[in-house]
């Protein structure tokens, strides 16, 4: 199979037409008060709390899962950077969109389901 260099150039330039390179998890960070950032989704759903702080004249961030009392929060982890923060706050609210495992009840099988049992027909 041959294609025309016009293809390449065609398919590049729709590459480069839909794809947001300027966008970024950070995007989605809101800063509610100096220091602290809540990372929205869609109809400004809150789904992480990022926090500037410093340890032992150190600093960093911590994100945490967003809840509506602090106790409820769940650690993400300690960041040097906002960018690593948002990163992994976003990432952490991806996965949790599908279903978690890898090819999850693909055939649609209840755990006490019995198996098929395939029979051989004898001529």
């Amino acid at each position: 199979m041959h294609h025309q260099q016009q293809d390449a150039f065609d398919a590049i330039a729709r590459a480069r037409r839909s794809y947001l390179q300027d966008w970024h998890p950070i995007l989605a960070a809101v800063e509610v008060e100096p220091g602290e950032w809540v990372m929205t989704g869609d109809l400004d759903r809150k789904y992480g709390v990022i926090r500037l702080l410093e340890i032992g004249g150190e600093r960093g961030y911590r994100a945490v899962t967003w809840a509506p009392t602090s106790a409820e929060r769940r650690l993400i982890g300690y960041f040097r950077s906002f960018r690593a923060a948002a990163g992994a706050t976003h990432r952490l609210w991806l996965s949790g969109m599908g279903p978690s495992g890898f090819a999850p009840d693909p055939w649609g099988l209840r755990s006490d389901a019995r198996p098929i049992r395939f029979i051989r027909s004898q001529s």
